[in-house]
């Protein structure tokens, strides 16, 4: 047995079985969660040389699979990213009980996961930007409310997705020619210029970042939550790869600058544009810019040591993720007469105090505050830029204010009680549950655990890109 085999084909499969169960919501949930937690702790423990004994007898996994003439390599270094996907995958299933997403839910997210592993292990890797095509069209039956047209924000979304195609395929046609003749300059110059084209489009970095917002404002919190952190994470990835086996592409002067400022330009345009906005459902299309614009930074200082931030920021950025859209979702459900807007969040403190103390936490941790989860990371990264690249301190600085401004008018509204509003009221008259107020004070409790012992609950994934040999500097 291979690798792939165990972490590609099974999960289709299941991913297959749970169409015939899919009008069984909560049968197939379990499934797709239960299964999701297997795969991600087989991935965690398995032994490094792929050997290992059981009942008397001994097991090699081989970890190259073939089809149709293409590879499928999934190496026992990748292991650890691939369990931290199939974890994101759990957390998000294991939501689904209580939130009416989508019935499919949980067939398309387990087939997403099994194809974004597939799409970083196939060989030759132009197979893997069809292989994203076809994780972007599967997607949209998610992100698409049910019994709703596809909105303009949608049809963007697949246009933008789908132009990024052609750009990685011609590229990945031009390293050919790159490999064969390494001395033609303006070869190396359009080879490069096509795939930093057809990632900016793939990650929405700024300009391309139009269509976030609006499918934030329209999608489900959770299902958004998961699409584009399920993306950007395998995308980064997936860059780190292309930087990490074509040598002409990371020796090429000038490539590492120009990911730092596409990085810091996304996140001050992340930042800026958060600050100006009235509607929370949309912030977390924000959110998502602000930490592309990180890990695009990070990988631009990778000599410096930023891949330890992409590598300590993975699992801490994803359950701030979930908390958030988690919490937002449940506002919802609680109270359906919020749409969003920092009006209808008037006085929402006193009905929901822990949902709205909630709110506020996730954000606070993704912004880097001292203690939570992604304070480590992030605090190695500002200390990278700010040590070696001193002219973009004043624009991280304008990021990471806007983002404080829209905290401060979020938590303005949460408090602030409605107009006309009694005496009698203004007094907390709490609508929460009490397993969910357990829930809520559990994430932030682990969030600051792991922020306050990151060598306890981080440290395991700093192998999560080792990978990379050639890119990661040596310890």
């Amino acid at each position: 047995m291979s690798t792939p085999t165990i972490w590609i084909f099974l999960p289709i499969a299941v991913s297959i079985l749970l169409m015939a169960v899919h009008r069984l919501h909560k049968l197939s949930v379990w499934i797709a969660a239960l299964s999701s937690l297997l795969f991600a702790a087989a991935a965690f423990i398995f032994p490094q040389d792929l050997d290992f004994s059981m009942f008397g007898r001994h097991f090699h996994f081989d970890s190259t699979f073939m089809i149709l003439n293409r590879s499928l390599i999934l190496s026992a270094s990748q292991l650890r990213f691939v369990s931290l996907l199939y974890f994101f995958s759990f957390l998000w299933n294991l939501t689904g009980l209580q939130f009416s997403t989508s019935r499919w839910f949980p067939t398309i997210s387990l087939a997403i996961t099994a194809l974004w592993v597939s799409a970083l292990a196939v060989e030759p890797f132009l197979y893997a930007a069809a292989i994203v095509e076809l994780i972007v069209l599967i997607s949209t039956l998610l992100i698409t409310p049910r019994g709703e047209p596809a909105s303009s924000g949608v049809l963007r979304y697949l246009v933008t997705q789908t132009i990024a195609l052609p750009f990685i395929l011609l590229s990945g046609w031009m390293v050919a020619g790159i490999e064969s003749a390494p001395i033609a300059s303006a070869l190396v110059l359009r080879g490069t210029i096509l795939i930093l084209i057809g990632f900016a489009l793939w990650l929405a970095v700024f300009p391309f970042h139009t269509f976030l917002p609006m499918l934030a404002g329209k999608s489900h919190p959770l299902v958004f939550g998961f699409v584009f952190l399920m993306q950007q994470s395998s995308l980064w990835v997936f860059l780190l790869k292309f930087l990490d086996q074509f040598a002409w592409l990371r020796n090429l002067e000038g490539i590492f600058p120009a990911l730092q400022w596409i990085g810091v330009l996304t996140l001050l345009a992340g930042g800026i544009l958060a600050s100006l906005q009235s509607k929370v459902n949309r912030i977390l299309a924000y959110l998502v810019m602000t930490e592309t614009g990180c890990a695009l930074l990070g990988i631009g200082l990778i000599a410096q040591g930023g891949g330890a931030f992409l590598a300590l920021s993975f699992l801490p950025r994803a359950l701030a993720y979930w908390q958030w859209s988690y919490t937002l979702s449940s506002i919802q459900k609680i109270a359906p007469e919020v749409d969003g807007s920092f009006d209808s969040l008037r006085g929402l403190f006193r009905r929901l105090p822990f949902h709205s103390a909630s709110l506020i936490l996730s954000m606070l941790s993704l912004l880097g505050l001292p203690a939570f989860g992604i304070f480590p990371a992030k605090r190695m990264l500002w200390n990278i830029g700010a040590g070696l690249t001193l002219p973009y301190t004043p624009l991280l600085s304008l990021a990471v204010a806007g983002m404080s401004l829209f905290i401060l008018r979020l938590l303005r509204a949460l408090v602030t009680p409605e107009p006309n509003t009694p005496s009698s009221s203004l007094l907390i008259q709490r609508e929460e549950p009490a397993w969910q107020i357990i829930l809520l004070c559990a994430l932030t409790l682990f969030s600051l655990l792991m922020g306050i012992f990151p060598h306890l609950f981080l440290n395991p994934f700093m192998e999560t890109l080792g990978a990379f040999s050639e890119l990661m500097p040596p310890n």
